[in-house]
């Protein structure tokens, strides 16, 4: 992938995006990085520049399919189309199915679902006229192997594992290659329950950067999960 293209991360401002933002910065990769979160946007951002000073901050809810074609716009025009879009905004709390009301539902899937859609429909025709491009969407090790009491949040990641599959059949004879990245246990701000044994947010970084760092034409990850040992 082209080193002068961008890479857009979405979920930046905290846990694995926060992780993968700054692991990618020390590669001195171009960093379009969005949250809605604007402080720990500005955090991350200021981290990132020390050593990829091109890297910019965008404003943005994902789940708003007009904010997401606007600041895509400011992106293409400050610096560049995408090279690689990384899906990662993502919400989500585990509870009984019957404690979920339906709103929360809609709410999940439109920043789960709908923010994942909306980022890779304003990429990819630019993908598509380059002829290239890679897309990690992070999913979870939910959306194959659900628990109890996690069906919002599950059913919204098994969404994201099939729409990526389903793209990954249809673009790959493009040059774009489309991941799923499955994490399971990992220390995030996310309303799940956490135990002591589970991921920092790096280790997946790590999973992101590997990924991203594949340039090989005809090598593709097509889905990757990484669990901590003994869950």
């Amino acid at each position: 992938m082209p080193a002068e293209r961008p890479i857009i991360l979405t979920g930046a401002a905290s846990g694995i995006g926060r992780a993968a933002a700054e692991q990618l910065a020390t590669k001195s990769r171009v960093l379009a990085l969005v949250d809605v979160h604007a402080d720990g946007l500005h955090q991350v951002v200021a981290t990132c520049q020390r050593h990829s000073p091109r890297t910019r901050g965008f404003g943005c809810d994902v789940a708003d399919q007009s904010a997401v074609e606007r600041i895509y716009g400011k992106i293409r025009d400050e610096i560049g189309a995408a090279g690689i879009l990384i899906n990662c905004a993502g919400i989500g709390r585990f509870a009984p199915f019957l404690e979920i009301e339906p709103a929360e539902w809609e709410r999940m899937f439109r920043v789960n679902v709908m923010g994942t859609l909306f980022f890779t429909r304003a990429v990819l025709p630019g993908m598509l006229a380059a002829g290239e491009g890679l897309i990690i969407n992070v999913s979870s090790r939910m959306a194959i192997d659900s628990h109890p009491n996690t069906t919002a949040y599950a059913a919204t990641k098994a969404a994201i594992l099939a729409f990526s599959k389903a793209l990954a059949m249809e673009v790959k004879d493009h040059g774009i290659k489309v991941t799923l990245l499955a994490p399971g246990g990992a220390k995030t701000n996310i309303a799940t329950p956490k135990h002591e044994g589970y991921l920092e947010p790096g280790a997946i970084a790590d999973a992101i950067v590997y990924i991203t760092e594949n340039t090989a034409k005809n090598a593709w990850v097509r889905d990757l999960t990484i669990l901590p040992l003994g869950f």
